[in-house]
């Protein structure tokens, strides 16, 4: 059985966030104890059903992982710095969220696994295809049909919301902008929760906000607009976005822990890049971490989850966050990325 309740967290710690109303769900496995307990910390979106079906389903305990809490916060920041408190001991991160993280808050991580990303045959064909690219991105950026924005560049001066600052959700937006010839350094940037991105372009109080699959499909439900594609405008031959990172020291501590946690999500994504595993993932998901209905969310498109970590996966995003100012120095791939299970 499953506990649903609201704690507000205050992390501290290396990347100094403030995680206030996270949702924590009780994940109580089987009844006989694992090897290691361990919380997990991530963010509210389709893709993260990886988790509890990964529960339900005995995987995790097969492999010597008993998961203890699933915590879901606000965004991905917080969830860093929930990992950097000791609050969990594995979370959930885009790639740039993580660059970030390592090279400019010297928060010392490691990439376990992949999370979810993109086929990197179907990456290039979307580049050149606004409708493919809408069916194989799960972020969009959401606007109203009355705005007159019409173009990346016209985000220039505008109000964007994004879950948090300098990760995902702006970087990509601003080098869609920088692309069309606009001015990225002249957006508003707002702070806020995905559950609140359509409401708030709805009212008016911004002119823009990032979404993530589920919200990016509710977007367009509630007669509002998909500028496009922020993922796509960003990323070139990458298969892993999304990412499930832990510390160095939890790492270091734990090598079996490392091991049976990369196992378990090796069998989990196998099962969920098919039709019915997507499904089961979906269940396990909706609604009960986004808050959206399963109909809702069954309306979105499947979330693709790649073999491991390569450092082109990281190679890219870096060279791209140092060119628009979001790094100070070139990323030290070796340091961040764990040795990955390739079954």
């Amino acid at each position: 059985m499953r506990t649903l309740h609201r704690t507000g967290v205050v992390l501290g710690g290396i990347i100094g966030l403030v995680a206030s109303s996270a949702l924590a769900v009780s994940a109580a496995g089987p009844a006989a104890a694992a090897d290691t307990d361990v919380k997990i910390g991530t963010v509210a979106i389709n893709a993260m059903g990886q988790i509890p079906w990964g529960v339900s389903s005995g995987i995790f305990k097969k492999n010597g992982i008993n998961v203890t809490e699933v915590r879901i916060f606000p965004a991905p920041p917080p969830t860093l710095a929930a990992l950097a408190a000791g609050a969990v001991q594995i979370g959930y991160a885009p790639s740039i969220a993580v660059i970030n993280a390592y090279a400019n808050s010297g928060m010392a991580l490691k990439i376990l696994a992949p999370a979810d990303g993109y086929r990197r045959s179907e990456l290039s064909s979307a580049k050149k295809d606004p409708a493919l690219a809408a069916k194989l991105d799960d972020t969009g950026v959401c606007i109203s049909p009355t705005s007159g924005i019409t173009s990346w560049k016209d985000l220039s001066g505008k109000t964007v919301a994004v879950p948090a600052r300098k990760t995902q959700g702006e970087v990509t937006i601003a080098q869609a902008v920088v692309k069309d010839g606009g001015n990225p350094g002249s957006i508003n940037w707002v702070v806020l929760p995905f559950p609140t991105m359509i409401d708030a372009v709805k009212s008016g109080k911004v002119n823009a906000a990032f979404t993530v699959e589920p919200f990016t499909s509710l977007c367009t439900s509630n007669g509002l607009k998909n500028l496009g594609s922020p993922g796509i405008q960003f990323f070139d031959i990458e298969n892993a976005i999304g990412l499930w990172v832990t510390t160095a020291d939890w790492a270091a501590q734990n090598p079996q822990a490392v091991l049976g946690f990369q196992k378990s999500i090796k069998e989990i994504q196998t099962f969920g890049n098919t039709k019915a595993g997507w499904d089961k993932l979906l269940q396990s998901a909706n609604p009960t971490y986004t808050e959206v209905d399963l109909e809702t969310a069954r309306k979105a498109n499947p979330s693709y989850f790649p073999p491991t970590v390569v450092k082109s996966d990281l190679r890219g995003p870096a060279d791209k966050m140092l060119a628009l100012g979001y790094l100070t120095k070139p990323l030290d791939i070796n340091g961040l990325l764990l040795k990955q299970y390739r079954g």
